[in-house]
């Protein structure tokens, strides 16, 4: 998730500390402030299986499709998150996505106006859904066995 929040940072050349995750305190300030949630992640079939005898490993490959929701809050919110969709639509953020991530974008949900009254004055609040493919990937060591005791009986 580091990684998408570094590159939605990049691609809406916006400051260090501007995107952040979910867990992390509010925004303060009218300043633009993103963030970024994953709300499901799902498998796509079954996890797939590969045995590395060379380095005594296995490696198990999961597809996954998950579905992050990405928030603004701050001045011009709303144009904020109208401009990340059309950029994560660029072939410079696709190519990005897939070198970076080994991730694909599948689709965006419709782009929600979330602007509510806080206080005296209105907090600009902007938000959608994106759902993104990839691939998880776990390698487990697996040694090999040098010796085994044998055990044989004659009596049976």
């Amino acid at each position: 998730m580091k990684a998408l929040r570094s590159l939605l940072r990049e691609v809406l050349s916006l400051p260090s500390g501007a995107v952040r995750p979910c867990y992390q305190a509010g925004p303060s300030g009218t300043e633009p402030c993103v963030i970024v949630s994953v709300l499901t992640s799902v498998e796509i079939g079954t996890t797939r299986q590969a045995f590395d005898g060379a380095r005594e490993i296995e490696r198990l490959s999961t597809a996954r499709l998950t579905t992050v929701s990405i928030e603004a809050f701050g001045n011009n919110a709303y144009a904020l998150m109208q401009t990340l969709t059309t950029l994560l639509q660029a072939s410079s953020t696709q190519a990005m996505l897939r070198t970076r991530l080994n991730a694909g974008l599948v689709t965006l949900s419709p782009l929600r106006d979330l602007t509510t009254v806080m206080g005296a004055g209105p907090e600009e609040r902007a938000q959608f859904d994106a759902i993104f493919s990839h691939s998880d990937c776990v390698e487990i060591d697996l040694k090999r066995i040098e010796h085994a005791s044998v055990l044989t009986r004659s009596d049976i």
